[in-house]
């Protein structure tokens, strides 16, 4: 999300700094940068069903609510974690999520699922399979 900010600013601003830019020019800009905002939320919320994928392999047999408690310890934002908690009982198949995933959102997608695959400080095999199902999607 913080990628996503940084690259609808960064284009306002340069259209702003430009002296040649006309008011449609920053105007495109500005449509161009709520466009791709709102591209990133959308990207995020698939994201966070591809986490269930990496959550589930690495919390084999425990229950719903064990794996929640334990996901408030990762801070996660409140949008995620409640996506989290609604689709952890039946999640989509992890093949037509990463479809859904833009490329420029692999990386923070990786660094999260990284995240969650060591947050008992282990890496399962499990965890491992679905983290290399991704980077083998986005490389």
């Amino acid at each position: 999300m913080i990628y996503a900010l940084g690259y609808a600013a960064c284009r306002f601003y340069e259209a702003k700094i430009n002296p040649l830019t006309s008011q449609a020019t920053l105007a495109a800009s500005q449509a161009e940068s709520s466009l791709y905002l709102t591209t990133a939320i959308e990207q995020e919320v698939v994201m966070d069903r591809i986490l269930i994928h990496v959550i589930l392999a690495g919390n084999p047999g425990k229950t719903r609510e064990q794996i929640l408690s334990e996901l408030q310890s990762l801070n996660l934002r409140p949008d995620s974690f409640a996506a989290i908690a609604s689709n952890i009982q039946s999640p989509e198949p992890l093949e037509s999520l990463l479809d859904r995933i833009n490329s420029d959102f692999a990386v923070p997608l990786l660094a999260q699922c990284h995240k969650i695959a060591q947050m008992d400080g282990v890496i399962t095999p499990e965890e491992a399979e679905v983290i290399a199902i991704i980077t083998k999607k986005f490389s």
